[in-house]
């Protein structure tokens, strides 16, 4: 059978994924009149990893018209993030409230599986066709549009045809995969062993709601408070020293926390809820963002090492980005338009922004600065504004941070500041 002869016509867009990037491309095109359906392959509400957002992610909550939904739904506050080495001897605190760059002073800690779902249903709410449990199975592109195959939640094939396909599909990457786009990040194959955690010793007080990340001399954890008592806790290390090593992921992780003091400090009581789960070769970019009819969006443009919690903001930077890149083209009658270039030369300079501070965090003469930091010139205030999500950096900011790097190359060969064990 002729599959066109049972496509949807009526669809400006079709969105594979219904993860933050999706949903935010949903409601962006919903909001601006077009006709959107979102095929998600799994039931919301659903685990995923990913909960510490930056403070920058409010402006796009606002703009989507669901902050006062996300801000009342009891998450966690997030005022700033601590990093300390695995020793436990030294540690520094950025207060985001203390940025002098910075225009927001607090973010959030969320659990996916409820914010995920607000998200999605907020969508719905705007106007956009959400069916959950139905998995692309491939899409075909010609002049006039674009055709997706789909298995529904009863098992049955269907297509839908739309002017334009999103690919929020995350780590699924499925457009770019087919295409094969994925290009690894060179020496950064990576491993995260995570699991959720009750009774972990977190920050209180003032500092409560804080991130902890866990240096160690050749990986890290996070600590991230979802509520009260529960707890994300990862390790990331090199997917050949985890290999190396021969071990189950859980004895692995459980043997960094034992040998890491600032991290085996806060388990004394700490219980798992769950069995720990894997993400492996996580960091990598496609080699093209767009093509005719297609944009990839959120982790299907490309994903980070996670040391900076920049996914979740940069996923719904994308997809606000990418769905607004799609509408121009709509409105022009254009398979492939200027917008969307400048959408894939936006976020590969976004993602580039947050990769310098993470490719250096790995390098020893990086991190003798970044633990023993003096904010003169007020260059702390300007990596304060990059790690609170900031992207649209002025003269002042951006002076600040090229000084603070080249200060950190200098380091390698000349001591700017004291040596101290690092791990």
């Amino acid at each position: 059978m002729n599959q066109r002869m049972n496509c949807n016509q009526e669809l400006d867009v079709i969105i594979i994924g219904g993860g933050p990037a999706g949903s935010t491309a949903a409601t962006t095109l919903a909001r601006a009149g077009r006709r959107v359906r979102v095929l998600e392959k799994c039931k919301f509400p659903r685990f995923h990893i990913g909960e510490s957002l930056l403070p920058y992610n409010r402006t796009i909550f606002q703009e989507l018209g669901v902050w006062d939904k996300v801000s009342t739904a009891g998450f966690m506050v997030k005022r700033g993030a601590q990093f300390w080495m695995g020793d436990g001897s030294r540690h520094n605190r950025l207060d985001f409230s203390k940025g002098g760059f910075t225009e927001f002073p607090e973010s959030i800690q969320v659990e996916r599986s409820k914010f995920d779902h607000i998200l999605l249903d907020h969508s719905r709410e705007a106007g956009v066709e959400v069916r959950e449990q139905c998995a692309v199975l491939r899409h075909e592109t010609d002049a006039d549009g674009v055709t997706v195959a789909y298995r529904d939640a009863e098992g049955v094939e269907q297509t839908a045809r739309a002017a334009f396909l999103i690919d929020a599909s995350g780590l699924g990457n499925l457009t770019a995969n087919s295409a094969s786009l994925r290009d690894y990040h060179s020496g950064h194959r990576k491993i995260a062993i995570f699991s959720h955690f009750s009774e972990v010793d977190m920050p209180d007080g003032d500092e409560k709601g804080d991130i902890v990340i866990v240096r160690r001399e050749n990986s890290w954890f996070w600590l991230i408070p979802l509520d009260e008592t529960k707890t994300s806790v990862g390790l990331v290390m090199d997917n050949a020293d985890f290999k190396a090593l021969g071990r189950k992921p859980e004895e692995v992780f459980e043997d960094a926390v034992r040998s890491t003091p600032a991290v085996r400090m806060r388990f004394d009581k700490a219980e798992a809820l769950g069995a720990p789960q894997v993400a492996v070769d996580f960091s990598y970019r496609n080699k093209s963002l767009v093509s005719p009819r297609v944009v990839r969006v959120g982790d299907a443009a490309g994903f980070i090492d996670p040391v900076f919690s920049s996914g979740v903001m940069l996923a719904m930077t994308s997809g606000r980005d990418g769905a607004r890149a799609v509408d121009e083209a709509l409105s022009a009658g254009m398979a492939m338009n200027s917008a969307m270039r400048r959408y894939e030369k936006r976020m590969w300079k976004n993602v580039g922004l947050y990769w310098r501070f993470i490719e250096k965090f790995y390098q020893l003469h990086f991190a003798q600065l970044f633990f023993q930091p003096v904010n003169k010139y007020r260059m702390v205030c300007a990596i304060n504004s990059v790690l609170a999500g900031r992207t649209d950096l002025s003269f002042a900011i951006c002076w600040r941070l090229n000084v603070f790097f080249l200060l950190a190359r200098l380091n390698r060969h000349v001591p700017v500041v004291k040596r101290i064990p690092i791990g």
